[in-house]
Parts: C-alpha cells; sequence; structure tokens
C-alpha cells in the first residue's frame, strides 16, 4: 500500500472491501434479527404453557370436561410448537412465521379454556398473555385484531355456560350479575390491547428517530458516509443495467485550520455548517451530499457526464468563494477544493471511482487549492479552466 493509501480517509473507510459488500439497509437486517429473538422468545412461552398445562389438568381443580379433545390440542400445539421452533428455523425472520405463532397460540388457549370450565376457567389469564406478547412483537394492528378474537372466543364461552349450544334458548336466562364478570374481562382486554398498542407505536417511533441518526450526520444535517455509500450502491447498480454515467466529488475545505486557530473551534464548526448548507442549496433534489469527517464532504451526481460534474463542482466553489462566512463581527473569506471522477470515463468499478476523486482531491491541494480537478493518472493536469486561489484572508466587518 502506498503513502497515499495510507494518509487517505477514503481508504480507511472501505477497509479493504469493496463498495458492493456494504449492506443495501442495515436496518431492514436489524428489524428481522429482532424478530428471530421474538420467535426465540415466543417458542420458549409455548413450550412453558404446553408443561403448565400438561400439569395443571392433572390436578383436581382443574379437570378437563373431555380430556381426550385436551390431549388431541396439547399434541397438535406441542408439534406445531417444535416444527416452527426447529423445522421452520430458516422463517424466524418472517413477520408471517411469527403471527402465525401467535394466532396459533391464541386458538390454543381458547381450546384450552373451552375444556376447563367456560368462563370460570382458571386458564382465561391467557388470553392477556397473547393480547399483550401480539401487541409488543406485531403492532397495534394484529394487537386489536386478537382483542376482537378474544371478544368473540368470550361470547362464544359465555353462551357455552348457559348450555346455548345444548339447549332451546326461550330457556336461556342471562342475568346482570352475570354478564358483569364477563363484560369487566372484556373491557380489560380491550384496554390492554390499546395499552400495549400506544407502547409499541412509541417504540416504533423512537426506533425511527435512532434510524434518523444512524444515517444522517448530527451536526450538518447531511447523509452520513454510510446511507451515501448505500445510496450510491443503488445507483450504480441501476446505472449499469441502463448504460448511463455518474459522477462523484470530493469536496474539502481549504482554510479549516486557519479559522480554528484564529477564532477557535467553534468558527471551525460554523464554516463547516456554513460549507454545507451553500453546497446542499446548489445540487439537484436527485443529487446526494454527504459529510465524509472533519471539513471533507462527498456529492453524488446521477446521470452526469465529467463535464457537467466539473461545472458543477465549479458553481459550488465560487458560491462559496464569493459569499464570505460572519463571525463575531469577522468576514471569512472560505475556499474549498473539491476532486472529480466519472463513471465510465475513470473505470467502470464504483469503489476505484471513489479512490479516483479522492486522488483527484488531493490533485487540487498539490495545484494551490481552491480549484477543481478531474482525476487524471498525471498529477499535474488540472481542470478545463484552472483557478488562481487567493490566500484564506479574514477581516472585521465594515473593514474595507
Amino acid at each position: 500500500m502506498s503513502s497515499y493509501e495510507k494518509s487517505s480517509p477514503i481508504y480507511s473507510l472501505l477497509s479493504g472491501q469493496r463498495v458492493g459488500q456494504i449492506p443495501i439497509d442495515e436496518h431492514k437486517e436489524i428489524d428481522r434479527e429482532e424478530r428471530a429473538a421474538h420467535q426465540k422468545m415466543l417458542s420458549r412461552i409455548q413450550f412453558l404453557l404446553l408443561g403448565l398445562t400438561f400439569f395443571s389438568t392433572r390436578l383436581p381443580c382443574a379437570q378437563a370436561f373431555d380430556l381426550r379433545v385436551l390431549n388431541s390440542a396439547v399434541v397438535a400445539f406441542g408439534l406445531f410448537a417444535v416444527a416452527a421452533r426447529f423445522a421452520w428455523r430458516r422463517h424466524h425472520r418472517e413477520p408471517w412465521h411469527l403471527a402465525l405463532n401467535t394466532w396459533a397460540m391464541l386458538l390454543f388457549t381458547a381450546v384450552l379454556i373451552w375444556q376447563t370450565g367456560f368462563l370460570s376457567s382458571p386458564f382465561q389469564s391467557l388470553f392477556f398473555l397473547c393480547i399483550m406478547l401480539t401487541g409488543a412483537m406485531l403492532g397495534p394492528k394484529t394487537a386489536y385484531q386478537q382483542a376482537g378474537a378474544v371478544t368473540v372466543c368470550m361470547l362464544l364461552l359465555a353462551a357455552a355456560d348457559r348450555n346455548a349450544f345444548s339447549g332451546s334458548l326461550s330457556s336461556l336466562k342471562v342475568d346482570t350479575e352475570y354478564l358483569s364478570g364477563p363484560l369487566i374481562r372484556l373491557s380489560l382486554i380491550w384496554l390492554l390491547a390499546w395499552a400495549v398498542s400506544q407502547v409499541s407505536e412509541e417504540a416504533e417511533v423512537t426506533k425511527e428517530k435512532i434510524r434518523q441518526l444512524s444515517r444522517t450526520d448530527q451536526l450538518t444535517g447531511l447523509w452520513n458516509m454510510k446511507m451515501l455509500l448505500i445510496f450510491m450502491q443503488r445507483e450504480y447498480q441501476r446505472t449499469l443495467t441502463r448504460s448511463g454515467k455518474f459522477s462523484v466529488l470530493m469536496i474539502d475545505a481549504d482554510s479549516l485550520k486557519a479559522v480554528n486557530d484564529m477564532f477557535g473551534h467553534h468558527a471551525g464548526t460554523m464554516l463547516i455548517v456554513f460549507i454545507s448548507e451553500t453546497m446542499r442549496s446548489g445540487l439537484r433534489e436527485e443529487d446526494m451530499l454527504a459529510r465524509f469527517g472533519g471539513d471533507e464532504f462527498v456529492a453524488f451526481l446521477p446521470e452526469t457526464s465529467c463535464k457537467d460534474a466539473w461545472m458543477v463542482a465549479e458553481r459550488l466553489r465560487r458560491r462559496i468563494e464569493d459569499v464570505p462566512l460572519v463571525y463575531e463581527g469577522h468576514t471569512v473569506h472560505i475556499t474549498v477544493s473539491c476532486g472529480i471522477a466519472c463513471f465510465p470515463d475513470h473505470g467502470n468499478d464504483l469503489t476505484e471511482i471513489m479512490k479516483k476523486a479522492d486522488r483527484a482531491l488531493y490533485q487540487s491541494k498539490d495545484l494551490g487549492k481552491n480549484c477543481c480537478t478531474i482525476f487524471n493518472e498525471d498529477s499535474s493536469a488540472a481542470a478545463p479552466e484552472p483557478v488562481s486561489p487567493p490566500e484564506p484572508r479574514f477581516s472585521r466587518a465594515g473593514d474595507p
């Protein structure tokens, strides 16, 4: 590795890997891993529920109406739990797999309660467990769906408890005192579904804020380099299918150290923000601008030739040079240097194009700064119209 590669930040960022090896959407993979963890926890709960059912139904206080039906339900649910945990292991990260498990657990709970006393069953509290798990793992929509299913189950259990399915409806007697218990339980179930849904929504909002923070630079609000690389990878693949073109700009402030030494690091921070805002306002909506780190920025310009990219870079350079930064009564004149590399002019590999744009930036620095350079193997090759760089100037507001 050359001394340039050792000192260049782009080589440190890539760390030997190519842009194509960077995950397209890391957050989707994190969500998949979260669902896998939920599935693992749910499997443990299912096996514990099976064990609890087996031992509890052997007690005198919780005998089943039809032990064969209950045993069949236990065996069926046990086989399902084993298959979901081991045979369908490759689907653990899929939303439908988690939903199927929660609905299967709710169905088994309904059968268990039906066979162990209807509304007087000691297992009624399992409905609350099902709603809580579903809301936490799958969100509000599925939680409300299961709350509705539990409501139907409770109505059927109440009817079965009054022998509505075995006698004449005219002999069915339902009094207010009898209904009060089921109605209170139903109210609590819907209250739990609402509460869990609120917690789930707040958690999703928090996760989205975390995602946004991980995608953007906190100082400038620009995209960070990880998101830029993902965007570039997608555009690169799209460009290959359409035989298109794109350009990469590496932009670096020339006077950050001088500003820090003269006015302090807060002034340097304001300089970085000022440059980012100026460049962002000068790019198209489809262009992507990211802060590389420190005072260095990267712009990706889809469907842009080298000539057009140089014109864009030069326009940005002049805008920054022409509008000084005013800091605590001082006027700070800022300049930037830019390196440009393009596809397919400088190769067919995205990683190499990024590195060549970085090399072109170093060439601009060698030419005296405050200029834009298209990459060329000859380090003395400059932009089509070389610009004579002025020295950084500092003056007080109102000075001539």
